[in-house]
Order: C-alpha cells, then sequence, then structure tokens
C-alpha cells in the first residue's frame, strides 16, 4: 500500500517539473492544434516569475525617517517665563486647513523620565507619578524643576498636532511632558466645546481645574474626546501634562469651539491696507 502512494507521489512530482518546464511549448501546441480546428485563441503564459532580474539595492537616506517630523514643530530659541498667549476668534470650520484651527504656540517642560516604572505602566501608576498628578500649581514658569526648562514651540503640522517625539528627539524610553499656553477670548463662553486627544495618557487643566484625563483606551486622534468646558472673556490658562511610553508616537491634539461647533481659531493673518500717501503741495514761488 505504502509502495502504491509513493508511486503516485513521484509521478505527480515528475508531472508537475515537467509543465513547469515546459508549459511554453505545451501551450504553443495546444494553441497550434486549436487554431487548426478554428477555434483557437492566442493563448500566453505568464512568464514573469521565470525572468531574472537585477537585484535593487535599497538606498537609505540618513535622517529621512524624521523629515516628514521635522516639518511638524519648530523649536524656538527665545526664553521662555510666560506661557504664550494665542488670541482666538469664531472661525470657519474648513476640512482642508485644519492647522488654523488649533492652537499654534505652546511651552513645553520635559521629559520626565519613567523608567523606574516602565514594567508597571499601567493608568493608576502612572498618574500617581509627582509629574502626573492632579495638580496644576506645579506646573509654574518661576519655580522649574532642577535640570529643566521652558522652551517655546511653535506647531507646522496640517494637522493641528503636537508632535512631541520630534520635540524631544533625544528621549527613547518612556517620559512625561508638561505643556501650557494661555488663550485670550473677546466674550464669555459658558459651554464651549475642547476636542482633545492624547497618546497615551493625558490630564488636561483650564484655569488650574482638571476637565479632561486620558486612558490608553481614550481615543488619541484629532478631535478624539468632546469635552464640555467654560472659557471667561479674557486669557484661559490651559496646561496639559501627558505621558506616554511609545516615544515613536507621542502627540497631543487639542483646539475649542463654541456650543454649535464653532472653531474658535487664531485669526487668519490679514495684509495690512496700504495707507495713501498724500500728494505734496505745489511749491510756492518766492514773490519779487
Amino acid at each position: 500500500m505504502k509502495t502504491r502512494y509513493l508511486t503516485f507521489f513521484l509521478i505527480f512530482i515528475l508531472l508537475a517539473a515537467v509543465f513547469t518546464f515546459l508549459r511554453n511549448p505545451i501551450s504553443e501546441g495546444i494553441n497550434a492544434i486549436l487554431i487548426a480546428v478554428g477555434e483557437g485563441r492566442s493563448i500566453r503564459v505568464d512568464n514573469t516569475d521565470m525572468v531574472k532580474r537585477k537585484t535593487e539595492k535599497q538606498v537609505k537616506v540618513q535622517g529621512g525617517a524624521r523629515i516628514s517630523q521635522a516639518a511638524q514643530v519648530r523649536i524656538l530659541p527665545d526664553k521662555v517665563s510666560a506661557p504664550p498667549v494665542t488670541r482666538l476668534a469664531e472661525g470657519k470650520f474648513n476640512p482642508k486647513k485644519r492647522k488654523v484651527m488649533f492652537i499654534p504656540d505652546w511651552a513645553v517642560l520635559g521629559v520626565f523620565d519613567l523608567k523606574a516604572i516602565a514594567k508597571q505602566l499601567r493608568l493608576a501608576t502612572v498618574l500617581a507619578q509627582e509629574c502626573m498628578n492632579d495638580e496644576a500649581a506645579n506646573v509654574s514658569f518661576q519655580m522649574v524643576p532642577k535640570g529643566f526648562q521652558w522652551q517655546h514651540i511653535r506647531i507646522l503640522s496640517n494637522d493641528g498636532k503636537i508632535n512631541l517625539t520630534e520635540t524631544f528627539r533625544k528621549n527613547r524610553a518612556a517620559a512625561a511632558a508638561w505643556l501650557a499656553a494661555e488663550i485670550e477670548v473677546d466674550k464669555d463662553y459658558p459651554d464651549a466645546r475642547m476636542f482633545v486627544g492624547i497618546q497615551q495618557y493625558g490630564r488636561v487643566f483650564l484655569n488650574g481645574k482638571q476637565v479632561f484625563v486620558s486612558t490608553a483606551k481614550t481615543p488619541a486622534r484629532s478631535d478624539g474626546s468632546n469635552v464640555p468646558v467654560q472659557l471667561k472673556k479674557g486669557r484661559n490658562l490651559i496646561i496639559v501634562k501627558t505621558a506616554c511610553t511609545n516615544y515613536r508616537s507621542w502627540n497631543v491634539f487639542l483646539r475649542f469651539a463654541t456650543a454649535k461647533k464653532i472653531p474658535l481659531m487664531p485669526p487668519l493673518k490679514q495684509t495690512p491696507a496700504k495707507v495713501p500717501v498724500p500728494a505734496k503741495a505745489p511749491a510756492q514761488k518766492p514773490q519779487k
């Protein structure tokens, strides 16, 4: 019985090999016969897998992986002694120009090393760290932790993403950071909306009050969460405490809108109007 199965197996292998190497002659012969009886068609066999090609070498561009990220954030050289202020006004939603709906200027402080709890990075453990606690008072521009310095960053990405991976390029481990900014509005918005997305853990404070906590399961995309907040006329202080285990993808999204979801956005830059220059009066001739 075994001999019979072995014989069938060898015959199958032999036929497969014959067909593989002689498929072109066989197909041409069948085609010729069919054409002779008037029912033949042009039969073409795909032979591309049999053609030997030169092995292409991949060219690696040094730093190429960060080219796209480098255009998403700019670190400004000025010294930071207070959170940057951005004036917001009601604007028009434009899905093709989402960048203009977000706060462009932020102060950032970090990174706070979380290697000590890297093996137990759970929500409770992360939020229990001093740098991630539920107090906004420890985020200060006067009493800065030793060895740290606030930096001024400007968001350049088209989707308004605050790219902390690019901001802290040397970081290669789980870490935390602080963000701070002030927004200025011309009236009270008691029922405003805050659209936020944080990768992975985070707290958001508005005027000293915690208004949002992000977990690993909270959507980290743009407009991932819709939070009701109150904005007062004048300046409003925003503080974000964020922690992430994946340093390759550490992002924050944050913007505001009215109750009717009209974006509160920085006014678009306008070209200053040209001031007409008055014509010079003709010079009077001296009287003789």
